[in-house]
């Protein structure tokens, strides 16, 4: 596997962990948040561990996008997810 696409399994396994999909209930702002920002803070690592420069980041931000997607993620949620993603995590120099 291409770096991006280890880093994309990376980050998918990531924000599972943060904001694990649940059907019964609606997760609250300040939750929603508190896994925004977990979910950055990993995606900060995986992108310094995977020395992920601009276009493995951009195509790791594609391939996640695809696997939320596929994942049953809603794609309104996955697009302002991985948008979070790319302001805060993976634009600028490291």
């Amino acid at each position: 596997m291409s770096k991006a696409a280890d880093a994309a399994v990376a980050l998918e396994q990531a924000f599972m962990r943060a904001a694990p999909p649940s059907k019964n209930k609606r997760m609250s702002e300040d939750a929603w948040l508190k896994a925004l920002n977990q979910f950055h803070a990993e995606a900060r690592e995986i992108r310094r561990r995977h020395s992920l420069g601009f276009l493995a980041r951009a195509k790791a931000a594609y391939l996640l996008q695809q696997k939320l997607i596929a994942a049953g993620i809603h794609a309104d949620i996955v697009r302002k997810v991985v948008f979070s993603l790319i302001l805060s995590a993976f634009s600028g120099e490291k």
